[in-house]
């Protein structure tokens, strides 16, 4: 299985697409190459925040008209990008042989580098397609904030991942909050409810506590990782690329993000 690591969430309005590309720098800066893959055909907007304007997006992959690395778009921050296609009704409910090709895809292009990390923006929810690009990840982290509807709603997305694979890691990273004491206190709160009813393993991987700065930077259309690396909530990005790293890899015979005998970093 590759060094892919699912970034998704079980509603959306979490922030999921900020902690994507922001994690996708730090985790640049831990090694060489990283590309975001932005498969929230939904929502897709991960362009936005890296200030890229694409001419093709995932869609023309789906569909078969480009080849990934005729819509690969380099980045200034030192990551590349798959940006994601529009919220039409034939990108959002994909047929498995669409799905099939955007993996393969990846994974041609992907084969001629040793060390690589994959970052995957998936949608929120538990949808078909969040469930295969999610299952096709070594590691999945599920975004949480401190509301009930974040708590049912992921709860959901987990079950059905488990339900689907058999996966029984999961990174649980906490967003949005007062501090980082109210973060692992949210996490616990989740593990109980989570470890009641499923058999999995649920890792804190951190938390990110609530900035104005965030929203600058979505609004400047500037990663915060970039605009200001010494702040307090840049620090937290690279920490929780860290611990991400030291979670184990789910492991399953399904169709997964894979380069053979490569070694993925």
């Amino acid at each position: 299985m590759s060094d892919s690591v699912a970034i998704t969430s079980g509603k959306g309005g979490v922030g999921k697409t900020t902690v994507s590309v922001n994690l996708s720098i730090a985790f640049q800066k831990l090694q060489n190459k990283v590309l975001l893959l932005d498969t929230d055909l939904g929502m897709a907007n991960s362009h936005v925040l890296l200030g890229v304007n694409p001419t093709n997006n995932l869609s023309s992959v789906i569909n078969g008209n480009k080849k990934i690395s005729e819509i690969v778009v380099k980045t200034d921050y030192g990551i590349e990008l798959v940006s994601g296609g529009s919220a039409t009704s034939d990108l959002l409910n994909l047929e498995n042989k669409k799905r099939f090709r955007v993996l393969n895809e990846i994974d041609d292009y992907l084969k001629n580098y040793e060390k690589v990390k994959l970052i995957v923006d998936v949608a929120a929810g538990a949808e078909d397609n969040t469930v295969v690009f999610a299952n096709a990840c070594g590691r999945i982290v599920v975004i949480i904030v401190g509301e009930p509807t974040s708590f049912v709603d992921s709860y959901s997305l987990i079950k059905t991942i488990y339900q689907k694979s058999s996966f029984k890691n999961f990174c649980i990273l906490v967003n949005q909050v007062e501090n980082s004491k109210i973060g692992k206190d949210l996490f616990k709160r989740f593990e109980i409810i989570t470890s009641k009813f499923l058999d999995v393993k649920l890792h804190y991987v951190g938390s990110l506590n609530n900035s104005k700065k965030v929203k600058d930077s979505i609004i400047n259309r500037k990663p915060l990782i970039i605009t200001d690396p010494n702040s307090d909530i840049s620090f937290s990005f690279k920490k929780i690329a860290s611990e991400i790293l030291k979670t184990p890899q789910n492991e399953w015979g399904g169709l997964s993000f894979s380069l053979g005998k490569k070694k993925r970093a």
